[in-house]
């Protein structure tokens, strides 16, 4: 068989004298730049489909390297979208903080400006946003998880790469990096099995059970399943977006589990009230810690890692020009924890050597 010839690879010089502009011209539209017309932006997209042109990766990284050493007003930018608290931030929650901490250092290794944007202005529509940013040479965006009671965000997505940091983003769905809620609730069931509990009970929130896609739940279900060891404990279910006391009490009268794996940060001081002593009467296992207390057992949850990659990934689509909802989401699951013994679960059981 006689070797087939490659067909040549179009470039953006190749656009440029298609279309009689100049080859930083094409750039420039490929890159949606403010100070380009709409019109050449559609001439010089219509142009790249109908030569098949593809930006190379490699290439693009290179001239962001390049652009270190310009002027700060120029470096790209990643905006980091929170609606929690006002807008100065500091009633975000600790997960947010150290999601915008790593995504901010690993942008800044990379050459990019990484800024926190507050989203719940009234006076500020989705479109006045979008042009606030792209004015601000903001390319990409992340989007920190957002309130229950949020409203679906309105900007101009087709301007910006973005990334979502958890599910609460139902509308547009965009790529997603989230710790792994499935493998974590896992890990802590082995804990407090090895521990020898029996009797594991599950609290969650149903606002959290619907955003994480029932993945906790459904773990927990199926490990039950697993382990005909455990007896039937029914999960309570918070239907509110709030702590409620009274509900755990009753729960906890009914199942009488011997080990409660929560989140909620409230349920250690709820339990002391009911008069019983941890771990001795009921151990507790977190299945997410976003700040460190020594003496509760748990997963401890390293936030800034999750921003981190999903810096990384941001800044590739910034660089390969992957802009708009994608055809077809992704999600990217990080283990980023570490299991913090504590001291609310019984301690590991001794494991004796045999006797020579």
């Amino acid at each position: 068989m006689l070797p087939v010839k490659p067909l040549p690879v179009p470039t953006q010089k190749d656009i440029a004298q298609s279309l009689g502009l100049s080859q930083t011209a094409v750039s420039l539209a490929l890159r949606n730049s403010p100070g380009i017309s709409s019109t050449t932006v559609a001439r010089v997209r219509a142009a790249v489909r109908r030569l098949g042109y593809r930006p190379d990766p490699m290439i693009s990284a290179l001239m962001a390297q390049r652009h270190k050493g310009t002027a700060a007003r120029f470096r790209a930018k990643i905006a980091f979208l929170t609606a929690f608290g006002g807008p100065d931030g500091r009633r975000d929650g600790n997960y947010a903080v150290g999601c915008f901490l790593g995504a901010q250092r690993a942008a800044e290794e990379r050459g990019y400006l990484c800024e926190a944007f507050w989203m719940r202005d009234s006076r500020i529509t989705g479109e006045r946003l979008s042009q606030i940013l792209w004015t601000q040479n903001v390319q990409g965006l992340m989007v920190a998880p957002m309130p229950v009671d949020s409203a679906p965000v309105q900007l101009r997505w087709e301007k910006f790469a973005a990334v979502s940091l958890d599910y609460s983003v139902a509308d547009p769905e965009l790529h997603r990096v989230v710790d792994d809620h499935a493998f974590g609730i896992e890990r802590v069931l082995k804990e407090v099995s090895t521990r020898g509990y029996r009797r594991p009970g599950l609290v969650l929130r149903a606002s959290q059970d619907v955003r994480t896609h029932h993945s906790r739940l459904g773990v927990f279900l199926v490990q039950r399943r697993l382990h005909p060891e455990w007896a039937d404990v029914a999960p309570l279910i918070l239907p509110a977006d709030s702590w409620d006391p009274l509900l755990f009490a009753a729960w906890l009268k009914r199942e009488q589990p011997d080990v409660v794996i929560t989140e909620e940060s409230e349920l250690p001081a709820a339990v002391r009230q009911l008069g019983l002593r941890v771990p001795r009467d009921l151990g507790l296992a977190f299945f997410y810690k976003d700040k460190p207390a020594p003496l509760v057992s748990g997963l401890q949850i390293d936030a800034e890692q999750v921003g981190a990659i999903a810096s990384g990934i941001l800044m590739r689509m910034i660089e390969t020009n992957e802009r708009g909802r994608p055809k077809i989401p992704t999600t990217t699951l990080v283990k980023s924890f570490f299991w913090h013994a504590g001291r609310s679960l019984r301690p590991l059981p001794l494991v004796r050597r045999p006797t020579p």
